[in-house]
């Protein structure tokens, strides 16, 4: 007998969730992380403003990690547009027969949420501060060596430890990479007026900029450039800052004001195109990351969370091949065509050439002219590509 069920290394946001929805099942789980246990700490638990669409909102209520004093901020509203070129789309969720397209939630809200569950769950260990040595795959376990010596064993070792997955550079799993040579720069920021629960977005020559509805009329912002051009901007004065972002989004907020801190992200595209090996498989970042233009990558990941869990239940043996080879192609078609769908945004709204510039405005008109390709746009946004998920196809009903 294993000493656990699954061991997931990574208590990020993706493995955490994971972690709780696997315990809450009758699984017994460990979790390895490297970050002192704190919300104000761990990398993920951060100020960004999280888009959390509909499909994983019904993920994270069937979870129990939706409580009722979790601040989150309804999206009904979104606006799309093209800085000096042709296309605008606007979506509205009363057009689609739906209360909303999503919420904003701030990552360490959510942070301390998942920190609370995974104390409170009886079937839950964990390690920590503690990091990956190494693992040794047999026919019925897989021996994991931690670096301080301990080792425990699982029947299936998951790896939901980011970008640079030790996990998958173990197993020897093949990623295909791109950097963007871009960085995200997070902040929030006072308007002088903006209509309540919308969210804009809007692609210039430089990069994507996002503003996304908060609490107390704030304003989360995505500003997307060159690495350089971030660093640079990490030191600019809050004046400037807000000038700079009036210039860059457009007068129709009127002035910004009161900055919040700033944060820096580097940007690469990952794909995984098959996340599983002998008893090991790797989640959201690890397997797939993405360009956070469309506000799809903890998307991703949750999506893979609820997958997962699908594939697990009932059986007896989670790390039994034909397990793994069932959840991998149930998502295969969700994370490739999420990974093509964000790369061509990124590629096609921030290339200069004529040709380029004008098929990405024709794409925003077409779909703001055809309901048929804007609905399909919308349902796909929404987390709700087939196969969906039994977690995510409906919200919990309270007793």
């Amino acid at each position: 007998m294993t000493d656990f069920d699954l061991i997931i290394v990574g208590g990020g946001l993706v493995g955490a969730s994971l972690a709780v929805g696997l315990a809450a099942r009758g699984q017994r789980v460990a979790v390895i992380e490297a970050v002192e246990r704190s919300a104000d700490h761990q990398p993920s638990y951060d100020d960004r403003t999280l888009v959390i669409n509909a499909a994983s909102l019904n993920i994270l209520d069937n979870l129990g990690l939706l409580p009722a004093d979790l601040a989150r901020t309804p999206i009904r509203h979104i606006r799309i547009s093209r800085a000096g070129g042709l296309g605008h789309l606007e979506l509205d969720a009363d057009d689609y027969e739906q209360d909303q397209f999503g919420a904003v939630i701030v990552a360490r809200e959510l942070g301390n949420v998942l920190l609370e569950a995974m104390t409170s769950s009886p079937g839950i260990r964990t390690f920590c501060p503690a990091r990956l040595q190494g693992f040794e795959v047999h026919a019925d376990r897989v021996e994991v060596t931690l670096e301080d010596g301990h080792s425990i064993s699982t029947a299936l070792l998951v790896g939901a430890d980011g970008n640079r997955s030790r996990v998958r550079e173990l197993a020897g799993l093949t990623c295909q990479q791109h950097d963007y040579r871009q960085s995200a720069m997070i902040f929030n920021i006072r308007p002088r007026h903006a209509p309540a629960h919308t969210a804009w977005e809007r692609f210039t020559a430089e990069g994507p900029l996002a503003l996304l509805p908060q609490p107390r009329g704030r304003l989360g912002v995505v500003w997307i450039e060159q690495s350089e051009r971030i660093d640079q901007a990490l030191n600019w004065s809050d004046e400037e800052l807000c000038q700079r972002l009036k210039t860059r989004f457009g007068t129709g907020l009127g002035d910004f004001s009161k900055p919040g801190r700033r944060s820096r992200y580097p940007l690469v595209c990952q794909r995984t195109p098959w996340p599983v090996a002998e008893r090991v498989m790797v989640v959201g970042n690890a397997a797939n990351a993405v360009h956070p233009v469309s506000a799809q990558g903890f998307n991703l990941g949750l999506r893979d969370v609820g997958g997962l869990i699908d594939a697990i239940d009932g059986t007896s043996d989670p790390g039994e091949r034909e397990v793994l080879h069932d959840y991998a192609r149930a998502r295969q078609s969700d994370q490739e065509s999420t990974v093509r769908y964000t790369d061509t945004l990124a590629r096609a709204f921030t290339n200069p050439s004529l040709v380029a510039s004008l098929a990405s405005g024709l794409g925003l008109a077409a779909h703001a002219g055809f309901p048929g390709l804007s609905r399909r746009l919308v349902r796909s946004a929404m987390g709700f590509r087939e196969p969906v998920c039994t977690l995510a196809r409906h919200p919990r009903v309270s007793p």
